[in-house]
């Protein structure tokens, strides 16, 4: 008889750890190239559906309240879906990196990041890939379409885009960057601290902070003109985190969705209305296409 309840645990236990992959979870990345251990939550879904990879805020990672309600969402309602944390230089980071930390990470660090993550989905997942993005992320993933032009991903769903800002007059801002630019170009790497995005006082070297001041409002609304593949903006009607003409500036960019009585981050009650935007945006332009014409979306 022990033997019997033995097997009959073996068994039970197969089946729960069969069941604990087709469910999906925490996965990790190797490193690839210069970039070191990484971390995901993936979660498997229908293969005729488009991949969705969602995309952190500043210093956050994939375990971010906003972030997580999104992928557990639209895990629900059938796609597959992966949320990697960027490492911002520290291998297989768990948790949101403090502002007083010494920033080394660049912006475009996170390209060849979400080069290696697009490339463990393929493998998982055929077909198009639509990005989402959650505040700052949202201007990351931009950077990262107009620089690598990945020819699977046919869409982007920017929600809360914002800029990292310094809270400084313009004129302030450009007399920064000057002097950033002149410290980079002289190679130093003494430490700058100032007021960034929620920080109070982030720290980091000039040519990390400079790679996050370079991408203004300005940029990111040029970005969004440039990309030639379809995209969509969802916005918190009350975000006290952006200038008060922001919405109007991003409808000269392509379409945009304001949750009326929203916050920055979409939670409470607004979670379902973010949830059906999600879904109405991902049903409506996100029908499956062949290689060729994710090619030529890209072509100039």
């Amino acid at each position: 008889m022990p033997q019997r309840e033995g097997f009959t645990f073996s068994i039970l236990l197969c089946f729960l750890l069969l069941a604990q992959t087709a469910a999906g979870g925490e996965v990790s990345l190797e490193g690839v190239g210069k970039m070191p251990l990484a971390r995901a939550e993936y979660r498997p879904g229908q293969a005729e559906r488009p991949a969705v990879l969602i995309l952190h805020g500043f210093l956050q990672t994939h375990a971010f309240g906003t972030v997580h309600r999104m992928l557990e969402g639209l895990s629900g309602e059938g796609y597959a879906v992966l949320s990697p944390t960027l490492t911002l230089g520290v291998p297989n980071r768990q948790r949101s990196l403090p502002c007083e930390t010494i920033h080394k990470h660049r912006l475009t660090d996170a390209h060849a990041e979400l080069d290696a993550w697009l490339a463990w989905l393929e493998k998982r997942h055929p077909g198009p890939v639509v990005l989402v993005g959650h505040s700052f992320g949202s201007a990351v993933l931009a950077s990262y379409l107009q620089a690598r032009k990945p020819p699977r991903v046919r869409k982007l769903i920017a929600v809360s885009i914002t800029e990292a800002r310094t809270h400084r007059p313009e004129q302030e801002i450009q007399a920064l960057r000057r002097s950033l630019r002149e410290r980079v170009a002289r190679g130093e790497r003494g430490i700058v601290t100032l007021p960034l995005s929620y920080c109070k006082r982030y720290t980091s070297t000039p040519e990390s902070l400079l790679s996050y001041l370079d991408w203004d409002a300005q940029r990111i609304l040029q970005a969004l003109r440039s990309l030639p593949i379809d995209k969509a903006l969802i916005m918190g009607g009350d975000d006290a985190l952006i200038p008060p003409d922001w919405v109007a500036r991003l409808r000269q960019t392509g379409r945009v969705h304001v949750v009326q009585g929203a916050n920055h981050f979409l939670d409470g009650l607004h979670e379902f209305e973010l949830l059906d935007l999600l879904l109405a945006e991902l049903t409506v332009h996100g029908q499956t296409a062949t290689p060729d014409d994710e090619r030529r979306r890209w072509r100039p």
